[in-house]
Order: structure tokens, then sequence, then C-alpha cells
């Protein structure tokens, strides 16, 4: 569960969503915010992997050029964030990806 300054709830875990793209043999991630909707919905992803079966990771190729931090202007820059989330993405098995790179090309894709 995701909360505010206050300790407010914001946000709670969608297990049925969760579950769902668990079911599928692999995940391509892509969307904004990187630093913040996509990586805390890639985190909670990680968490039931870890929880079920951390050979799953292997599974999530996170496509690094169709997503990006918040920026905004001088004034607050997230990308150190969302580089640290997707390192550690990484770290546990996901793949990190470009989207003008052929899906044949990607590690460990099943070649269909």
């Amino acid at each position: 569960m995701l909360s505010d300054h206050t300790g407010a709830a914001i946000a709670t875990i969608n297990d049925g969503l969760i579950e769902k793209l668990l079911s599928y043999d692999i995940l391509v991630v892509a969307g904004q915010a990187k630093s913040h909707c996509v990586a805390w919905t890639v985190s909670d992803l990680l968490g039931a992997i870890q929880g079920r079966d951390p050979q799953l990771a292997r599974n999530i190729y996170l496509l690094e050029d169709c997503t990006s931090a918040i920026v905004i202007g001088e004034t607050l820059d997230f990308t150190p964030q969302a580089e640290a989330a997707f390192q550690r993405f990484a770290q546990a098995g996901m793949h990190r990806v470009s989207s003008t790179t052929a899906i044949a090309h990607w590690p460990t894709i099943p070649k269909i």
C-alpha cells in the first residue's frame, strides 16, 4: 500500500491485475512515469514474483525508450530514482530493452 506524507493510504495493490499479468509468458512494460507509476507497478509485480517464483522475473521486458521519469524544469528531476528502480528490477532478472531492437534479438525471448 502506498501512502502520502501523512501516512494516509493513496493506493493499494491490485491483486487481480498482478495475477493476470503473471499469467502471460512474456510481459512488455512501457508507460509514464518511469519514476513513479511504472516503477511502483513493476515493484508490486516484482514483490508478487519473488513470493511465487523469482524465475518469473525473466518474463518481464522493460522498454527503456518508451517511458521516462518525471522532470519538471530545473526544479525536479526523478531520473536517478527511476534508474535505481530499473536497476533493481534488472538485478532481479527483468530485461531492460529498447523498442528499436527486434524482439527476436531480446535476451531469452522464446522463438516462435
